[in-house]
């Protein structure tokens, strides 16, 4: 059990590692072009995260199924169904997503209470990678579906490439290198989009191989194809595949919607909490850019350790070894706050030298530095949020982590934060603590809704 949890967790990891890595890229070098790129990034990414957040209700609904079906051992037709449903869902609400986006983006931003450069720059920003979200979405379906198979460390050769590809085009079209031209923010949303499409082909393509290898996959049915001169049989086939794929959608969503929906009230809550955080001014912002960045790789193990733990508590409860799932479940939460304390720790140490490789504003750098000592109550909190929700999802329990979260969230992380930051005038010290004691509280929440549930399952089975 120990080593298929490590086997996927370790690829996940980089993989997750990578994408963080093109964002601290981001700012790394916007940095050296302007404090306030780097706010209007910030800013432009909490509406990004609102936006694609809406993807979570297909993609986890399907690594929730597709995990189930492998543990079940479904027949492949079954499996290609609910990968075709997939793939059409996220890409439809990409599609419509990229629309809103276009259109609407400047409303967002008005929200948001950005003023002068930095909202000149989150706008640039957005205009260009409000094009590409329709790829986003699809290259999403398209990694759940890989990891879901155990596909981990593919992914993560992919993530590495789009990684170097986007730390090269940063370079060149930020500041105008070699000949390009120096286009500024423009250019790390021109980067990051590239970066993107690369990684959609590639994954598209890999996925389409797996399935042609693990079950003769093609797309359109081999009968089909064999039957081209009769149209009645041409239309009988087709309508067996639409009737599928229409099922299997339902399916998608019956677990998605409530299992997204945690993750949506998550993104909705740091979006109020973002509209705070911008009445306390502009370094302030800033500062909480770079705290994000900070952090981001101190819950990164504990996020991949979470998505395999899911993967294989899928795997289990599909094939009704519950015990198993409960054995992996606690092993996995021992282990994710025992790392994050001691990377926190390490971080917490060394906060001053890595904060300064962001800004040499005093300012910004104390802000920054002082927060960092209330994440220990946040990271404690998120390292078991990150394992138990994503186990009680695979286990097909999506309703309890949406209610209880809509509860905590919104009564803690968005009523808290004002009423420390804005109200009490703790800034973003406050804010911070109201984000720790809305995880400690969820963090509780969950475990205990395991023991009560799967863990006394597990118990009863013999």
């Amino acid at each position: 059990m120990q080593k298929n949890v490590w086997q996927l967790t370790i690829p996940i990891f980089i993989e997750s590692l990578m994408f963080s890595l093109m964002g601290s890229i981001d700012v790394v070098m916007l940095a050296k072009f302007s404090d306030d790129a780097v706010a209007a990034v910030s800013v432009a990414n909490q509406v990004m995260f609102l936006i694609q957040v809406l993807a979570c209700i297909v993609t986890t609904g399907s690594g929730i199924l597709c995990a189930q079906y492998i543990g079940a051992n479904r027949k492949p037709e079954e499996q290609n169904t609910l990968i075709a449903a997939t793939v059409i869902l996220n890409l439809g609400i990409g599609i419509v997503l990229t629309i809103v986006l276009v259109l609407f983006h400047p409303v967002f931003l008005m929200l948001l209470n950005l003023e002068g450069a930095a909202c000149g720059y989150a706008e640039e920003y957005l205009q260009m990678i409000s094009l590409f979200i329709w790829g986003q979405m699809a290259m999403m379906a398209f990694s759940t579906i890989l990891r879901a198979y155990g596909r981990a460390l593919p992914c993560m050769l992919v993530s590495l490439g789009m990684n170097i590809c986007n730390i090269v085009l940063n370079y060149l079209l930020i500041f105008g290198k070699f000949g390009c031209p120096a286009m500024g923010i423009r250019g790390a949303a021109v980067a990051t989009v590239i970066g993107r499409l690369i990684g959609l082909l590639i994954f598209g393509w890999m996925l389409y191989r797996m399935r042609e290898k693990d079950s003769g996959w093609r797309m359109l049915p081999e009968d089909i194809i064999e039957a081209a001169a009769d149209k009645i049989h041409i239309r009988e086939k087709w309508m067996k595949v639409i009737r599928g794929i229409r099922q299997r959608s339902r399916d998608v969503i019956a677990y998605g919607l409530p299992a997204a929906g945690e993750q949506i009230s998550y993104n909705c809550s740091q979006f109020f909490v973002m509209v705070f955080i911008t009445m306390l001014g502009t370094k302030t912002v800033t500062a909480y850019s770079y705290l994000n960045t900070c952090v981001s790789f101190i819950y990164m193990f504990s996020m991949a350790l979470g998505q395999a733990t899911a993967i294989l508590t899928g795997w289990s409860v599909g094939a009704g070894d519950y015990r198993k799932a409960d054995r992996q479940c606690r092993f996995s939460g021992t282990c994710s706050i025992i790392v994050s304390m001691s990377i926190m720790i390490v971080v917490t140490i060394f906060r001053y030298p890595v904060f300064s490789l962001f800004t040499e504003d005093r300012e910004i750098l104390n802000i920054a530095c002082t927060v960092l000592l209330v994440n220990f109550v946040r990271e404690a909190g998120r390292s078991q949020n990150l394992i138990y929700v994503n186990a009680l999802r695979a286990a097909g329990d999506v309703q309890f982590p949406f209610y209880f979260g809509l509860i905590s969230m919104w009564g803690l992380s968005v009523g808290m934060s004002y009423i420390l930051g804005i109200s009490l005038g703790w800034g973003l010290t406050g804010v911070w603590l109201a984000l720790g004691l809305d995880e400690c509280f969820r963090a509780v929440g969950m475990h205990v809704r395991w023991k009560r549930k799967f863990g006394k399952l597990a118990g009863e089975i013999v």
